[in-house]
């Protein structure tokens, strides 16, 4: 009996010094996953602790501290022994970008959360909203404005020929929600109740006028109207 429990307190006395002992130290880190973000943005957000080993990782911590990055949606950190770390991170999606009326605009995803900025050049892969009446942009935050919120479901309902087509959307209210195409017709579309059907009339309507519309209202899709530069229906 005393010599198991001899044997026990030894086994307990060497796990205490491996934990505390230099040893399994950390010396190199993998960052996967990012698109937006650096490797090296991502090991900083995630402060990993100054003596850390793959022993003592306050992995929950890192973690947390991750996921509170605006770009980041979720984050998982593992151990790879004998030295090393893996952090994957899940990127947010960029939906849209809004046009502030300042140099560089805000990139939002489809649940009104704001990314960060980027100015208009350096972002070409996505929709632009702009003429935003209340937009008070916090990077990590989502905005309460009812008119931006409409205006990305518009977009997630709109055809793939729409969206090639588009330029921008203007977003003053919901109610005056317009798509600007790149041949400079606008689509007055307002709420996203029924946009595929709206999408679908308004391309109707174009390819059946061709270069004689320049304003289509598909607000009311039973009714649809539409004027050119010198003819009106």
């Amino acid at each position: 009996m005393g010599a198991t429990l001899v044997a026990i307190v030894a086994v307990i006395a060497g796990g205490v010094a491996l934990y505390r002992s230099d040893l399994f130290s950390i010396t190199a880190i993998e960052v996967e996953g990012v698109t937006e973000l650096t490797a090296e943005e991502v090991v900083a957000t995630a402060a990993l602790p100054e003596g850390s080993t793959l022993l003592r990782l306050p992995r929950g911590e890192m973690e947390v501290r991750l996921a509170s990055h605006p770009w980041i949606a979720a984050a998982h950190i593992s151990r790879r022994f004998p030295d090393g770390l893996v952090i994957h991170v899940d990127e947010r999606v960029a939906a849209a970008l809004v046009d502030t009326g300042e140099a560089a605009f805000w990139l939002v995803d489809s649940d009104s959360l704001a990314l960060g900025q980027r100015t208009p050049d350096a972002t070409e892969t996505v929709p632009v909203i702009r003429d935003l009446a209340e937009f008070d942009p916090v990077a990590g935050e989502r905005s309460e404005s009812e008119a931006l919120a409409n205006a990305l479901r518009v977009l997630e309902g709109l055809s793939d020929e729409m969206l090639a087509r588009l330029r921008a959307i203007s977003a003053p209210s919901v109610d005056l929600t317009t798509l600007m195409t790149s041949d400079d017709i606008e689509v007055l579309v307002g709420s996203a109740e029924d946009i595929e059907k709206k999408d679908a009339v308004a391309l109707r309507i174009m390819e059946e006028q061709q270069d004689a519309v320049v304003h289509i209202n598909v607000r009311t899709v039973d009714r649809p109207t539409w004027r050119g530069l010198d003819t009106g229906q």
